[in-house]
């Protein structure tokens, strides 16, 4: 190790996950300095496998000590600033999350862990009313309907988003957008890991009120924030909540952007999905000409982004990933996602653009009504029974996934996140629920051993894996046309209701 890497303390050394923290790094000044305690603290979170990445650490150090690495874990910029105050560690909700203190201050009640969708007050589908941005949104504009009304009211003075990076454009820069193009531009979503929370430090630079957007864990990471700096909850009037199965590492993109070849080269701007939903990638040519990113070169069928994705999330989910059980966003005051469930009427097509939203506080709810009356956004109020079956084999798949690893961890003596008391269990599955876990689990084998993902992506992305893919697609059509008809059916028989 060189001689100005950050020294570890001995009884960390048998931490598995590799670290930045452990990468050369050059502070000359320091080289003979005891590393602070704090800064050791958040070397055991990393080492331990269970940074988020989400740039809460960063984004609410009062003196810019941490900066961001390539991979979005934190790193040391400023040594000599650091005043030990133990704040990056406090904050971050990858060592702990008290769902339980959150959920009863959120909703007066303590969430039920085995609850899939958690609280929400209504359900409900909608679009953006204005086309273009129907069209050119994610899957139906809802939030950057809201985000753009809330604007437009003079309600926020910006939007902490996800734009595009401008040196790796597969990846996401978190920034808060303070116009409306601004928000435009960050439209479509990034499935790299993207530490939206370093944005704090500007929040809480520069008074105002803002809007959040984020994944489950970066709404985590918020909570814990607010507790630690009361000006964060008083400038943040919103938060809207994005579904996760996970977030995907930099790895994988990387290698998909080497199977471009020199169109990588030529590609100025990346765009996650283009065509009906849920779409497919494209990078957009120098000369404004569109380039698909997987086969290119092949007519005729090709995936969507959701088929590849499905790929990359069981290659490429990051360790502390496989220990959340938050995949529907359930401490938002609106959470929103693709809407995978049969559509509730026959004048619906998912294809023409939907968002699924489930508005879960007062402000929440206040906000979104507020925007279809101003014209935004079209609704479409779901029954709890269909919501509660949208997007559930993804959020199950998620939660009851985390409680798995957990225990299993647990019982090797790993590193673990704590979600209130350190001691308690978490449900356990049984029965049909085992063996489904069970399955899920062997999808995601090569997680734990990284040494092999890379080869088996490259097969995907190879002739094999185009044909293996579109056996796939057949498969889904199949699956999702038994189930469309099911409850064309049940609808006829028993009503919405």
């Amino acid at each position: 190790m060189s001689d100005n890497a950050l020294p570890i303390l001995d009884e960390q050394a048998s931490l598995r996950a590799p670290s930045p923290f452990l990468s050369p790094v050059h502070w000359p000044p320091q080289e003979s300095q005891e590393q602070p305690r704090a800064l050791r603290g958040l070397a055991r979170i990393v080492d331990g496998g269970l940074c988020h990445r989400c740039g809460s650490c960063v984004g609410i150090c009062p003196t810019r000590v941490l900066g961001l690495s390539e991979q979005a874990y934190p790193t040391i910029e400023n040594l000599s600033a650091c005043t030990d105050c133990d704040l990056c560690v406090k904050v971050c909700p990858g060592d702990e999350f008290h769902y339980e203190r959150v959920g009863e201050e959120m909703f007066g009640a303590s969430p039920d862990l085995t609850d899939i969708h958690g609280v929400f007050q209504k359900a409900v589908l909608a679009y953006a009313t204005h086309s273009s941005l129907r069209e050119t949104s994610t899957s139906g504009g809802l939030v950057t309907g809201i985000l753009l009304d809330l604007l437009e009211r003079g309600e926020i003075d910006g939007a902490v988003v996800i734009a595009s990076d401008d040196e790796h454009l597969w990846k996401g820069k978190p920034v808060i957008a303070r116009t409306e193009g601004e928000i435009l531009a960050a439209t479509k979503s990034k499935y790299a890991i993207s530490p939206t929370n370093a944005v704090f430090q500007e929040i809480l630079e520069v008074p105002g009120r803002y809007a959040l957007v984020g994944l489950p864990c970066q709404i985590h990471g918020y909570h814990k924030a607010c507790e630690l700096d009361a000006r964060l909850k008083e400038r943040v009037v919103l938060t809207i909540g994005l579904f996760c199965h996970a977030a995907i590492e930099h790895e994988a993109f990387e290698i998909i952007w080497q199977s471009l070849g020199e169109k990588a080269t030529r590609a100025k701007r990346f765009i996650s999905r283009v065509g009906k939903h849920p779409g497919a990638p494209h990078i957009e040519l120098e000369d404004g000409s569109l380039y698909p990113v997987y086969f290119g070169n092949r007519s005729g069928f090709r995936p969507s982004s959701m088929e590849m994705i499905n790929i990359l999330y069981r290659l490429y989910t990051p360790p502390r990933c496989l220990t959340c059980f938050d995949a529907l966003a359930e401490f938002a005051d609106i959470s929103v996602g693709d809407p995978w469930m049969a559509p509730p009427d026959e004048a619906i097509d998912f294809h023409d653009g939907y968002s699924f939203g489930l508005l879960r506080t007062d402000r929440g709810k206040e906000i979104f009504e507020r925007s279809v009356t101003d014209g935004q956004l079209v609704s479409y109020e779901l029954t709890e029974h269909e919501a509660r079956q949208c997007n559930k084999k993804m959020a199950t798949e998620k939660k009851w996934r985390a409680f798995r690893v957990i225990e299993t961890q647990r019982r090797q003596g790993k590193s673990l996140p704590s979600y209130g008391d350190p001691m308690a269990s978490f449900p356990r599955h049984s029965g049909l629920q085992f063996l489904e876990t069970e399955g899920n689990m062997l999808t995601h084998i090569l997680c734990f051993l990284p040494r092999y993902r890379a080869s088996v992506l490259r097969f995907f992305l190879g002739g094999g894996g185009y044909w293996l893919l579109w056996f796939n697609n057949k498969r889904r059509r199949v699956k999702f046309w038994l189930r469309d008809s099911l409850a064309k059916m049940k609808r006829g028989l028993y009503g919405r209701k």
